[in-house]
């Protein structure tokens, strides 16, 4: 449970930061990629499934940057630390669905770019909350 509260207030901070700067700063991810992945480890549901699952998106996401298409390393990162929450089985679900809930932000806000973590954090959620329900 402490893991998912963490979670929710990062998410959280790091959506508001893209949505309102395009950016999410190294200094405070990278620090909450480790303190999630220790928060999960001593709650006892760290395991090979969830850093599979941060290699895996680490790999897809870099489709994107090294096309030179408007997404930067901080989704790569944020995009890891979802990774590291959700573990492998629910990764497709996530990235389908944040692409979608991106897609309708845009629509919305009527804008060609967006950040891609609030899509990101949405769909964590939603995904999170279909699995564990």
């Amino acid at each position: 449970m402490i893991a998912l509260a963490f979670f929710m207030f990062v998410s959280t901070m790091v959506s508001w930061i893209d949505a309102r700067y395009s950016l999410i700063p190294d200094k405070f991810i990278l620090p909450a990629i480790v303190l999630l992945g220790l928060i999960m480890a001593i709650e006892g549901y760290l395991d090979s499934n969830h850093i599979l699952a941060v290699i895996l998106i680490i790999v897809i996401f870099l489709i994107p940057i090294v096309l030179n298409l408007p997404f930067g390393g901080g989704d790569l990162r944020f995009g890891a630390f979802c990774a590291l929450f959700l573990g492998l089985e629910p990764l497709g679900y996530f990235l389908g669905l944040a692409g979608i809930v991106h897609l309708i932000i845009m629509a919305l806000l009527r804008k060609r770019e967006f950040g891609f973590a609030p899509a990101m954090s949405i769909a964590s959620l939603v995904v999170y909350g279909a699995v564990h329900a």
